[in-house]
């Protein structure tokens, strides 16, 4: 039985991704493996077109794609051949609701969306390639289909086998497995410092020297045991750097970052976002250490007090399960991040043993946060920008910069001016834009 439909994704998110989600399959593998292009992606006329294509896609693929679909779409209303190959239509709906929808008048029911038109074509060389085409938007459960789709002939079939590292195996469940870059430093994270020094003392070393760690608490402790964190919640409004010290964690520790998006967990079939989540678990335990990271963790794990999708209930039972098993000498530390932490189902809340506040930035922490983005600027005039952003997070006030940027851009372009970095009356008028700021005074 499925679970309701979700809503119509915006084109810029389905884009993304796809784009992710290709990438993370694809670049584990050496290239000699690598079977797929990424995928070629057009909204046009609002119709969206996504092109998957191949460099070897014997005929015999046909049916084992059909049956990829078969785990999305209820009904397959059509079968036709042409000159430009095979055209299956797939549809979340029967033929006999479409009738019924076209019978009724507007405004006495749900309008149903177009069905999808799956295109196959094969060249006589072995190439081909398979077309997703649908006049509107795509549905989540649709994304995940084409990505689907994508993984089971995304390497060389002689390569397939080899390549099923756990790397691997997590990307075709739509997780990312980020490794440890010098490029995520904490100097990433502008401002913060408390919060960078408590992260730094209380996960960082406990990762780094877990030995002196645990015999500090066997020679402290009464019964084994150690202080080194198995599960970590990171909590705090949007765009604070939750996801971004997720990454310098995995970078200090040098551990790989298990990134798991909630749209990579969700489904609409009965039973497989709780196999999903489970089998991330799986693979990441797999791996010689791994710092799983639950993005959106409220999405499906929120409080059993409130009413509760059944599908949402069994993830929460299966993430319970999983952090329970979490002791000293587990290989998988878990971060979750959430903007509502009281959202959270209180069982979930008391397998976290230790919780990282990001809290909006002062005055001091906005005035370090624009000058890692306006760098140019003096200090008394980074002063007098962030004394008009209160309340503002990380992420708005690089946004903003970027507004500035492009405004500026724009002008040296129109003025055939040379090129300067923009002044601060520029930033100051993207942050009346951008903040809807009047008179001068910020802005919450």
């Amino acid at each position: 039985m499925p679970e309701p439909a979700s809503q119509l994704l915006p084109y810029d998110q389905i884009k993304q991704q796809l784009d992710a989600g290709a990438v993370a399959c694809l670049a584990p593998a050496g290239p000699e493996l690598v079977n797929a292009h990424l995928p070629a992606i057009s909204y046009k006329k609002s119709t969206i077109t996504v092109e998957l294509a191949f460099q070897r896609l014997p005929r015999e693929a046909f049916f084992p794609i059909v049956d990829v679909l078969a785990q999305y779409f209820r009904y397959f209303t059509e079968l036709r051949r042409s000159y430009f190959g095979v055209t299956v239509v797939a549809d979340h709906h029967s033929p006999f609701d479409r009738r019924l929808a076209e019978k009724r008048k507007p405004g006495e029911g749900p309008e149903l969306p177009p069905p999808m038109k799956v295109t196959f074509r094969f060249d006589s060389k072995g190439h081909g390639a398979v077309f997703f085409e649908k006049e509107a938007l795509l549905l989540q459960e649709e994304v995940n289909c084409i990505l689907d789709v994508l993984r089971r002939y995304a390497l060389h079939a002689e390569g397939a086998a080899g390549a099923s590292s756990p790397q691997q195996k997590l990307a075709e469940l739509g997780a990312v497995v980020f490794e440890a870059s010098p490029a995520f430093s904490a100097d990433r994270i502008a401002g913060y410092e408390r919060t960078k020094r408590d992260v730094e003392q209380t996960i960082v070393l406990p990762l780094l020297h877990p030995e002196i760690f645990m015999a500090v608490g066997e020679m402290a402790r009464t019964r084994p045991g150690a202080s080194v964190p198995r599960a970590v919640l990171f909590e705090g409004p949007p765009g604070t750097g939750k996801t971004t010290m997720a990454r310098v964690i995995a970078s200090q520790s040098g551990i790989p970052l298990v990134y798991v998006p909630v749209e990579s967990i969700m489904s609409k079939w009965f039973g497989e976002s709780e196999k999903r989540l489970d089998a991330i678990f799986d693979r990441a335990g797999a791996l010689p250490r791994s710092i799983v990271f639950l993005d959106e963790i409220d999405a499906f794990a929120g409080s059993r007090d409130r009413a509760m999708h059944e599908g949402t209930r069994r993830i929460l039972s299966v993430l319970l399960r999983q952090m329970q098993g979490l002791v000293d000498t587990s290989n998988v530390v878990v971060i979750g991040a959430t903007n509502r932490k009281d959202d959270l189902d209180p069982a979930l809340l008391s397998r976290f043993n230790l919780f990282v506040h990001f809290p909006l930035p002062d005055a001091g922490e906005r005035a370090a946060i624009l000058a890692y983005y306006a760098k140019h600027l003096a200090p008394e005039e980074l002063g007098a920008l962030s004394a008009k952003t209160e309340g503002r997070s990380g992420r708005e006030l690089e946004d903003a910069c970027g507004v500035a940027e492009r405004m500026w851009a724009s002008h040296i372009i129109a003025t055939n001016a040379s090129v300067t970095p923009p002044p601060v009356e520029t930033y100051a008028t993207a942050f009346r834009l951008k903040f809807r700021l009047s008179g001068g005074e910020g802005s919450t």
